[in-house]
């Protein structure tokens, strides 16, 4: 009886891995077959009522899946179209449905696309919200995913034209792109599900899912990515649930999962004594939103291990949020709710509750029966997204109401030496001259390590690892969770790496190798032995890491990268997000529903459509934000140019920067910095001495914190959502607001984290798509209102700042300006946050016009006639002088 069972167990884990490679893997073909090789050998024989009507395509799927899986992949994959052929018929109308369910959104073009011409439409450019005009069509340069210098260049969205994409034929750049990615696969030794679908992120992310007769903007990544998701609930619901699966769409099959963790910028700028906790802070702060990201990937993971799901189920994870989507079972209810209740535990205990962990749960169908107005759906994946949000912010109310009993478990007998400088928690010394808890001490720690990898280990641990271990094998792990990451710098040897997965072996489960923000992730695949590999997984990861670092002495802190701006010693703190994502995941699609002919009722937020527009917006603000940040720089070495040395002081300020290190007086590292614009050749050849100034806080999914010498930041902001502008097709509906802070290095970052959150606040008050700087809320950009943006008047104070430093204009003529608009228009110090004041302030600025004769006098006092000229154009700045007066005011001073 026991093999009997023992057997069973094994045949359907099998059946269950062969599925999730299948449905991973069942249109690959598309890709194959869009190169125009023809298919050969025995799958090539095929007739239609085998393979299915719309199912050519599997043919080119089998031949491939040939090289590597077993024959029952194949057939899954090969009949996908038409269960009733296949050998495993269950199983494969559990992929077509799955199949069925995630490409629900298609919506018929009107007329027959040739899949030799037709590329990726972005997904950005089908974005509508309201009143806003549509935005023209966008497609997606047809490249692999990848991170060079050239990167943003090579894969932002361009315009469509029937002159641009007249004569197109994408055959040569399938072909070319289809031998890189069958180069890596036979690279292999052995085939993983997260392997692959690292290889499928790479090189299927801009590939158009359906062409033919399909509007072509879901990418052939995202759709195999949430098939495989859906098929694997599919099997588990079939298994596990108290219902028999069917297969109608009605069905509620599904469990969408969000998760968010609360509490966030808090637990990252919270200091208690704010000069003793300054040393090593820029690395702690890093360290801090580092340990949030892991932790949140770690629970995502959690979540999924016990589920029993795959990586391919996280449909998003970032920015301390999660979804996830599973099979509506009892099972996974009772387990989610378990993983939660402990984790909250785990916060209580260890950060004073600072911390907590929301989820929200609801059962859903694929496409439910119009009539029914209660269910939700995949199909409308942007209400059901709404639906858990509102679900998540009830949850937050209600903040550990089933951990009370450890919320108030006082234990007198523990007795600490001291608090924390950091955090301000009780803590044990371990020595006299410490004041620094381990916890923050790991959080220094961690923010040191990922400054200089370019590796990340995942260990998942079994029960046999000594946890006592932990801080000397990783540099993060949780107990609960079975997880620890550690973090490597490997150029041409993986040594180090493997040796460490080795030293592990028997204490791990498996083991990813991530690398970080670089797709060539494979190189040291095949270093590992065969026994290794069973547990070894590769892939890659985007992380917004760029942080100002001089060689050998590590991070530059916070007052370095004050002294490294021009003029006052200021830092920059800049918070960014999106504005309306709620709205655009809600409703941002509903438009492509006029184009459709399906009878049943569909939403144009289909899963697949937010899986792409999620992995998207992650891309540019994990991957894209360090080449954005890598614009910024000082250089700790400029010798390799050879210039004399009125040459060096012409072209570069020397900039000394004292070293905090309390064994060390007085000594400093110096660094220079352009005082203009270098050429690309000069750039190229002082690279390896580049140091960042721009410290990347946190960057991913849909925003950012970032800090850095005040001016840089100001310039950075502007460049950043320029080139978001750009990966977002220049679309009305999807926009950026911002809000800088900027403050003595020697204020409490915390606090100045705070001021930018609230700036940004006002911004997103005042109608969004503005930035709070200077104490002033603007537009980006004029938009024809006739109020001044942010790019007009950062040009002007550059401008400003030249003739002050030309002796063209006197700084006494810049300030009589502000004081002009300050005596004109008396106005509040206080920071407008409502759109509707905002617009009356400023259409009073525009229309109030008495102080023109007094600045035309002014303008007389100007000698030069072209500068003369050309402020008298500027005329209509003067009620926004604030910003570029403020930017020159800081520029100027010694």
């Amino acid at each position: 009886m026991y093999i009997v069972v023992e057997f069973n167990i094994m045949v359907n884990n099998m059946d269950r891995k062969n599925l999730e490679f299948a449905s991973l893997l069942h249109d690959i073909g598309k890709f194959h077959q869009r190169t125009g090789d023809k298919v050969t050998g025995k799958y090539s024989e095929i007739p239609m009522e085998k393979h299915g009507r719309n199912g050519a395509h599997a043919k080119w799927s089998a031949d491939f899946l040939s090289k590597y899986w077993n024959d029952d992949i194949i057939d899954l994959a090969l009949y996908h179209h038409n269960p009733s052929a296949s050998n495993y018929p269950e199983l494969c109308k559990m992929l077509q449905k799955a199949d069925h369910h995630s490409s629900s959104e298609r919506i018929t073009s009107g007329e027959a696309n040739d899949t030799s011409l037709t590329p990726l439409i972005s997904i950005f450019s089908e974005v509508k919200l309201g009143d806003n005009k549509e935005s023209e069509e966008y497609y997606v340069p047809f490249k692999k995913i990848d991170l060079n210098e050239d990167s943003f260049e090579d894969l932002k969205p361009k315009i469509s034209s029937k002159e641009i994409m007249s004569g197109w034929n994408l055959k040569p750049d399938y072909k070319q792109l289809w031998a890189e990615f069958s180069n890596e696969m036979n690279s292999l030794k052995r085939f993983d599900f997260n392997t692959t679908l690292a290889l499928m992120k790479k090189y299927t992310s801009t590939i158009p899912s359906a062409v033919y007769v399909s509007v072509p903007d879901i990418s052939l990544y995202d759709h195999s990515k949430t098939t495989a998701a859906l098929a694997v609930c599919r099997y588990l619901f079939d298994r596990d649930s108290y219902e028999n699966l069917t297969q109608t769409n009605h069905q509620n099959v599904y469990l969408a999962i969000n998760g968010d963790i609360s509490g966030i910028q808090k637990f990252i700028f919270k200091i208690s004594s704010p000069q003793e906790a300054q040393s090593g802070m820029s690395k702690r702060l890093r360290g801090r939103s580092l340990y949030l990201t892991l932790l949140t990937n770690a629970i995502a993971d959690k979540i999924a291990q016990e589920l029993e799901l795959t990586s391919a189920n996280i449909l998003f994870c970032g920015g301390g949020r999660f979804t996830i989507i599973a099979p509506n079972t009892e099972n996974a209810k009772v387990k989610l709710e378990e993983i939660k209740n402990k984790v909250n535990e785990e916060f209580i205990e260890k950060f004073n509750a600072e911390l907590y962990l929301a989820i929200a749960t609801e059962e859903c169908c694929a496409i439910k029966d119009p009539k029914d107005n209660e269910s939700y759906d995949l199909n409308n994946f942007g209400k059901l997204m709404k639906h858990l949000t509102d679900l998540l912010t009830e949850d937050k109310k209600h903040k550990f109401v089933d951990n009370l009993k450890d919320v108030f478990n006082f234990d007198e007998e523990i007795i600490y030496d001291d608090i924390c400088s950091v955090c301000g928690k009780l803590y044990h010394k371990e020595n006299e001259d410490d004041f620094v808890c381990p916890s923050c001490k790991s959080h220094e720690s961690l923010g040191q390590k990922v400054a200089n990898s370019n590796y990340m280990i995942k260990a998942f641990l079994n029960e046999e690892y000594d946890f006592k271990d932990a801080k000397r094998d990783f540099a993060f792990s949780d107990e609960y969770l079975k997880v620890g990451y550690n973090f490597f710098r490997s150029y041409k040897s993986g040594s180090d790496l493997i040796k460490f997965i080795e030293k592990l072996d028997m204490f791990a489960d498996k083991f990813e190798v991530i690398k970080l923000n670089d797709t060539d992730f494979l190189e040291f695949a095949n270093e590992f032995d065969d026994s290794s590999l069973e547990k070894v997984s590769f892939s890659f990861s985007f992380i917004g890491n760029t942080v100002p670092k001089y060689p050998k002495e590590g991070p530059l802190y916070f007052e370095h990268l004050a002294q490294i701006s021009k003029g006052s010693n200021k830092l920059g703190i800049l918070k960014m997000d999106v504005d309306n994502l709620g709205q655009i995941f809600s409703s941002g699609f509903d438009q492509l529903l006029d184009n459709s002919d399906s009878e049943e009722f569909i939403s144009g937020m289909s899963i697949s459509r937010m899986s792409t527009l999620s992995s998207q917006l992650d891309l540019f603000f994990s991957g894209f934000v360090n080449d954005i940040a890598s614009n910024y720089v000082v250089y700790s070495d400029i010798d390799a140019l050879n210039l004399d040395e009125n040459a060096k002081n012409n072209k570069f300020k020397k900039i000394d920067l004292k070293l905090q290190n309390d064994n060390v007086e007085d000594e400093f590292i110096t660094v220079y910095k352009a005082k203009s614009e270098l050429d690309l050749e000069e750039r190229r050849t002082l690279k390896r001495w580049e140091i960042p100034t721009i410290y990347i806080n946190f960057s991913g999914g849909d925003d950012l914190l970032v800090l850095g010498p005040y001016d840089d930041i100001i310039e950075f902001a502007g460049e950043l959502r320029s080139k978001f502008k750009q990966w977002t097709c220049d679309n009305d509906s999807i926009n950026l607001s911002a809000g800088i802070s900027i403050v003595s290095p020697k204020f409490p970052i915390g606090k100045a984290a705070n001021m930018a959150e609230e700036y940004l606040k006002a911004s997103k008050s005042c109608e969004k798509d503005k930035i709070c700087l200077f104490g002033e809320v603007v537009s980006w950009n004029e938009k024809g209102t006739g109020f001044k943006g942010f790019y007009d008047l950062y040009e002007f104070g550059k401008d400003l700042e030249e003739y002050v430093i030309s002796g063209k204009v006197s700084k006494g003529i810049i300030y009589s300006m502000l004081n002009l608009c300050k005596i004109t228009f008396e106005e509040s110090s206080e920071i407008t946050s409502e759109y509707d004041e905002w617009y009356e302030i400023n259409t009073k600025r525009l229309n109030k016009k008495s102080y023109v004769p007094l600045y035309k006098y002014k303008l007389r006092l100007i000698k030069d006639k072209n500068v003369k000229k050309y402020l008298d154009k500027k005329t209509n700045y003067l009620p926004w002088i604030k910003i570029p007066v403020s930017w020159v005011s800081l520029r100027m001073r010694n």
